[in-house]
């Protein structure tokens, strides 16, 4: 009888220490998760701004240039911040920085011009392996 609980106590610490470690990995896999969906949604936000900013009525276009120079292009990045999850929607804090660049007429000598900044809120949705927006809601910033 010693022995059989001898061999129960054994198992039972075995289990109790393999425990902890599932945990962790288990923690660590979910944390890697979120991370790729986050780089994934920052992705996502990153097109949004960059359509934005090819577009020909883009903001940054409305003012004019250097003299001597021209609109070019323009380089959109996206920063996510807070990540919450809404049943199948994402609502997605992100700050934008793009950077519009001027050339020559020729379109050479391209040079950056003052980026500028703006803070965002959108709610996208899964679509299959990528994202969709599903609506700005921007202007929930300031309530």
């Amino acid at each position: 009888m010693q022995k059989k609980h001898k061999v129960g106590l054994a198992a039972a610490a075995a289990v109790l220490m393999a425990v902890p470690g599932g945990l962790v990995v288990k923690n660590q896999a979910a944390a890697a998760e979120r991370e790729a969906e986050r780089k994934s949604l920052e992705q996502a936000a990153e097109e949004v701004f960059q359509r934005r900013a090819d577009a020909p009525e883009a903001q940054w276009r409305k003012h004019p240039p250097s003299a001597g120079t021209v609109w070019n292009q323009a380089d959109a990045r996206a920063v996510v911040g807070e990540v919450r999850r809404r049943g199948a929607l994402f609502i997605v804090d992100v700050d934008e920085i793009t950077t519009p660049y001027t050339s020559d007429t020729n379109g050479r000598k391209l040079s950056p011009d003052t980026p500028y900044a703006g803070s965002h809120r959108f709610a996208f949705k899964r679509d299959g392996d990528d994202w969709r927006l599903v609506q700005d809601l921007t202007d929930q910033l300031s309530k």
